[in-house]
């Protein structure tokens, strides 16, 4: 679990990664502007700063609403404990997973700030190094190139530990330059009983997601054989 530092009575830094000098600094773009550190910024569930430092390279993603509610709130999450808190059960599913070696980015910390019974929150993980994510390299004409079977065999590796994707999508699945295979991106994931529904669920989503993307972008292409391929490697 991580380890908890009051930084004020409003502040609370949680700590996954015990060999960094982690701060309250850490989490705020300005900071790592000011180290010449802030390597780009991205958008995806969360706002999202890339960061390239002396102690290494990592992703800040700040927590925020999706769908109707985030027109008039965007970052402001209801208080109801620390361990029902996003970064805290982020991290904690990431530290989980990395100790029964499923491939996910390493944790690093989170942080997060009461206000009036609400909060806001970011988490703080390492890059994966020399990876894109499926979407650039379906989107780049790449799909014959990749390993469909392999796809699906690390997709099941994780159902079978019971890992709940919520969002599993072209965009949260990397491949480094190794050809190795990994998940980003767990907010709101957990870990559940394995059961055939909600993977199965997982599985349409991520077919979804590549059927969408087919439709917008013309070298976009995901074949029915590519498709068997991976539900061959999914199901082993």
């Amino acid at each position: 679990m991580p380890q908890t530092i009051k930084i004020s009575p409003s502040t609370i830094l949680l700590k996954s990664d015990p060999t960094l000098p982690l701060s309250n600094a850490w989490f705020d773009p300005e900071f790592w502007r000011s180290q010449h550190a802030l390597a780009g910024t991205g958008n995806g569930r969360g706002a999202v700063w890339f960061i390239d430092s002396e102690f290494g390279k990592f992703v800040i993603r700040r927590y925020r609403r999706g769908g109707l509610i985030a027109k008039f709130n965007k970052s402001q999450f209801f208080y109801t404990g620390q361990k029902h808190t996003r970064p805290w059960l982020e991290l904690s599913l990431l530290e989980h997973m990395r100790s029964i070696d499923l491939p996910v980015p390493r944790p690093i910390g989170g942080i997060y700030r009461l206000e009036k019974g609400f909060y806001q929150a970011e988490l703080l993980t390492a890059t994966i190094d020399n990876a894109n994510d499926l979407f650039d390299l379906l989107k780049s004409g790449h799909s014959h190139k990749l390993n469909w079977k392999e796809i699906g065999a690390v997709i099941k590796r994780f159902h079978d530990n019971g890992i709940y994707h919520s969002d599993l999508n072209c965009h949260n699945i990397m491949i480094d330059q190794q050809d190795k295979v990994w998940l980003i991106d767990f907010d709101k994931c957990e870990q559940r009983p394995p059961n055939p529904k909600w993977q199965q669920d997982n599985l349409d989503r991520l077919k979804r997601s590549l059927d969408k993307e087919s439709n917008l972008h013309s070298h976009f292409i995901v074949s029915d054989a590519q498709w068997r391929d991976f539900m061959e490697g999914y199901r082993g």
